[in-house]
């Protein structure tokens, strides 16, 4: 585990002291293992022992090295291709007895704060090289000491100037017992101008929104689990979740943007978001992406489906509570065909005709699991 006062700006302070700055070039084609000035660059490594321990660029060339092509996309679309030379990830934790599968996540950290963790289903289907040799040239500077590849996989998860690797067992997700209603929400929530590029959008903070809504940001959460409309699943710190804002107009919105964060960790289209037990869910979003249902001639999102996609499943009992603070509370069996959808004003309504007759709920804020 990190210690208790290690936190992200320290760990890149003491990065930038631990590098050499490197004042020659490297020759072009040097082979696996040759000698060069990043080698001494060191990466710290979590979860592999009872503390922290650093090694360094040169430590990782003295393991056997492969050369794979991987080719990635882009979120704007565009296709990346390389032949990355380096020692597998599997190489590397073998001197340790432990191979990627056994951890349910692992977490790169790059020099400019970028930080995505690889979830077990890649773990467990993908190979990943530590890269410092990219189509048999030296890399850019600023991309050592590695370059993490995983062919196959979305860019997103190549990182470029990798200076940390914490690896982490068990399920860190609790079941989800209350969704709140994205588009409802942040009615209820001061909204600011952001500049987003070549236009000024609105968003909302995320710690206003966790604040009001789940209340327990002054201990923020170890990770946070954020799902695009486009399939796209991230895990991310709970600290530099609570530093972002949720753009919740103009392109791409509701969009996870932070100025403090590299463009690459913002995440468009979002569907939903986990924090501890409550998740943050947008409905306008899952009109676009997931299948639709018609319940008394309006068409929506069946609460089945939305249950289904945050993991919020084993309540006998269930309220679903409206922006006026009024709630109907439902058992399991009573639900049957639910439906979330948009009245002609543009608000969330929720409405069944289950075994209790018809119950709707007007501008739909929140659903909670009763014990």
């Amino acid at each position: 585990m990190m210690n208790k006062n290690f936190t992200i700006p320290m760990l890149l302070s003491l990065l930038l002291l631990m590098s050499i700055t490197a004042c020659k070039s490297w020759k072009p084609g040097a082979a696996a293992g040759t000698p060069g000035p990043f080698d001494g660059e060191k990466i710290i490594v979590q979860g592999l022992r009872d503390r922290d321990f650093t090694i360094t660029l040169g430590d990782l060339k003295k393991l056997p090295a492969v050369t794979k092509h991987g080719e990635a996309t882009r979120a704007n679309g565009e296709t990346v291709s390389v032949d990355a030379t380096g020692p597998l990830l599997d190489t590397f934790l073998r001197q340790y007895g432990k191979s990627q599968k056994d951890f349910s996540r692992v977490r790169f950290t790059a020099k400019d704060r970028y930080s995505i963790a690889v979830p077990h289903e890649i773990l467990a289907n993908r190979q990943i090289i530590l890269s410092y040799i990219n189509d048999g040239e030296p890399m850019p500077e600023d991309w050592y000491p590695l370059h993490i590849i995983i062919p196959g996989e979305r860019s997103m998860y190549w990182v470029r100037g990798t200076v940390f690797m914490g690896f982490e067992t068990g399920d860190s997700r609790k079941s989800v017992n209350k969704v709140v209603f994205l588009e409802t929400a942040a009615g209820n929530l001061p909204q600011e101008d952001y500049r987003y590029f070549d236009s000024v959008d609105k968003v909302i903070k995320t710690r206003d929104l966790i604040t009001k809504y789940v209340g327990n940001d002054d201990k923020a959460v170890g990770s946070v689990f954020l799902k695009a409309g486009d399939g796209l699943q991230k895990n991310e710190t709970g600290a530099n979740f609570l530093s972002a804002y949720i753009k919740i107009s103009g392109k791409d919105a509701p969009k996870f943007i932070a100025p403090s964060l590299p463009t690459g960790m913002h995440i468009r289209d979002l569907l939903y978001v986990v924090y501890d037990q409550t998740a943050i869910f947008d409905c306008t979003e899952a009109i676009t992406c997931l299948p639709k249902q018609t319940v008394e001639n309006k068409e929506g999102i069946a609460l089945s489906q939305i249950f289904k996609q945050i993991g919020m499943t084993g309540g006998n009992n269930y309220r679903f509570t409206g922006a006026d603070g009024r709630s109907v509370e439902l058992a399991a069996d009573n639900l049957g065909n639910g439906l979330v959808y948009q009245n002609d004003g543009g608000f969330l309504t929720f409405i069944t005709s289950g075994g209790s007759g018809i119950n709707k709920v007007d501008n739909l804020l929140s659903i909670e699991v009763l014990k």
